[in-house]
């Protein structure tokens, strides 16, 4: 099987490579407003981390981008914008050759020791004004090189057009080809997050449909079930009361049953009503004593243990249903929280 990550930074660096490469072939095809448009579309790439970082997507692609956005502007006439991006390069990769070359050409051209002059290419003509002097620079986008081609005496620049551009010929062809990889590497990516969306979304209606009972709501959420009890178990303290005993037992039982088939995670979470005196907010030991004996009684009749069952704590603020003195008795109680584990490692 192809190794396929579902890594959104992993996603998000494919999604550069597939931009860049694009970007290149539209370069190569004399359409710059195409290739500019599809580099404006990346936002800044100052700063990136390396490929697993946050936010990083892989400096070599970063760095490719920001050469490439340097060549377009170059070859627009664009000289101050395209010095810029090669800066921005310099500092993230002090050794790149196409950097150094690129600001030194423009670095003449500004101070009038160079002088440029169109480049023909096959099927375009490629003609930059100048924008720090009255001259005309002519750029080449052929290989991985920014070729600023001089337009002195001497001529025999034409050769050298026509090689490039069967050169970037093939190039072009290689560039379309890692282009395609990309494109169904992102593919199987999708697919994968819809299969496994899919696969939990049908693992959560079987939850909600195995524990659906009197006296239960079911609130179905994106990525859990949550089960909540109409009435207040516990009376008062952790004292539980004979119903929420019973339905507390019943749904232990059920969840052993779920668990054979659909493999779920449990949470028990104690809710606490605020009394005068006490902590407003941060949770309460009462509330964890509480889904420590709701968890008893979930296990008891079932091939369930205790340690199957995460035990935490509500915040006081946030109970089941709104926070009222009319409400009060059916916030002391616990609500059950029940997420489908993932689909184990493909060997």
């Amino acid at each position: 099987m192809s190794e396929v990550t579902d890594n959104p930074v992993d996603a998000r660096a494919l999604h550069l490579q597939l931009a860049v490469s694009r970007a290149h072939s539209a370069a190569r095809a004399g359409d710059l407003d195409l290739a500019a448009r599809l580099l404006d579309e990346l936002g800044e790439l100052d700063g990136p981390g390396e490929p697993g970082e946050p936010g990083g997507a892989g400096r070599a692609t970063v760095v490719a981008a920001l050469n490439l956005r340097a060549k377009v502007h170059a070859q627009r006439g664009e000289l101050p914008e395209a010095d810029a991006c090669w800066s921005r390069v310099e500092a993230l990769a002090p050794d790149d050759q196409d950097a150094a070359a690129g600001r030194r050409t423009l670095a003449k051209i500004a101070a009038g020791r160079r002088h440029a002059r169109p480049v023909v290419h096959t099927g375009r003509v490629a003609v930059i004004a100048g924008a720090l002097a009255a001259t005309v620079v002519g750029v080449a986008l052929i290989g991985g090189a920014v070729k600023l081609i001089d337009g002195g005496e001497g001529g025999g620049s034409g050769s050298v057009a026509e090689a490039e551009a069967d050169n970037g010929s093939e190039r072009l062809s290689e560039e379309s080809r890692r282009a395609d990889e990309l494109k169904a590497r992102l593919a199987a990516i999708e697919e994968d997050r819809a299969a496994d969306a899919e696969q939990r979304d049908s693992a959560l209606d079987e939850v909600a449909k195995r524990l659906a009972m009197p006296g239960v709501e079911i609130r179905r959420h994106a990525g859990d079930v949550q089960l909540v009890f109409r009435t207040g178990v516990f009376p008062y303290d952790s004292v539980i009361g004979p119903e929420g005993a019973e339905a507390l037992t019943e749904i232990g039982r059920r969840l052993a049953d779920l668990s054979a088939g659909t493999p779920v995670e449990t949470t028990v979470v104690g809710h606490s009503v605020a009394v005068p005196g006490g902590a407003p907010s941060g949770g309460s030991v009462v509330a964890l004593n509480r889904a420590r004996v709701a968890a008893q009684y979930l296990a008891q009749d079932s091939d369930l243990r205790l340690t199957d069952f995460r035990l935490v704590s509500a915040d006081q603020r946030r109970g089941p249903f709104p926070a009222t003195a009319a409400n009060a008795p059916r916030n002391r109680t616990v609500t059950l929280l029940i997420t489908p584990k993932g689909p184990p490692p493909t060997p």
